[in-house]
């Protein structure tokens, strides 16, 4: 009994080395990003739900929000 799947092999379809290399070329970044760093640290959970509330009312995560802050300070 033959399937119409027999011939058919699990995985991805294949692509060509130019269309890999344009798609590879597409993803590149224009300009050079600049090296980050994490900031991690524990807030007691009022203060959490503060941060957080605030950010929701300008329509941003706590990281935008907290961004948006570090960028209002004055350059030293």
């Amino acid at each position: 009994m033959s399937s119409k799947f027999a011939s058919m092999s699990p995985g991805r379809p294949s692509v060509t080395n130019a269309a890999k290399a344009k798609l590879m070329e597409s993803l590149k970044d224009e300009e050079p990003k600049e090296v980050t760093r994490r900031v991690n640290f524990e807030v007691p959970k009022s203060k959490h739900a503060k941060l957080k509330v605030n950010a929701a009312r300008n329509g941003q995560s706590i990281k935008e929000f907290l961004t948006a802050y570090i960028d209002t300070l004055p350059d030293e």
